[in-house]
């Protein structure tokens, strides 16, 4: 037994916001989007120096904490 297809009317769901009309800054219609990265000029050795010394500080503190309450309790 064979149907007939259903024909639907097309509609918009979704309509970008109006004031995104005059944006041109990229990202589309709907504005800057999770995957718009910034422009590369310049590096970010200085920011990666700091989370790594302060990576590095953080475990040194866990293992002095570690150190001193193993030779406390033992």
């Amino acid at each position: 037994m064979k149907f007939p297809r259903e024909k639907r009317e097309a509609r918009t769901t979704a309509a970008p916001p109006p004031e995104a009309a005059q944006r041109v800054d990229g990202g589309g219609a709907w504005g800057p989007t999770q995957f718009d990265l910034p422009d590369r000029n310049g590096s970010n050795s200085q920011a990666i120096l700091i989370v790594a010394l302060v990576g590095v500080v953080v475990l040194l503190v866990i293992a002095g904490l570690w150190t001193l309450a193993y030779f406390q309790f033992t």
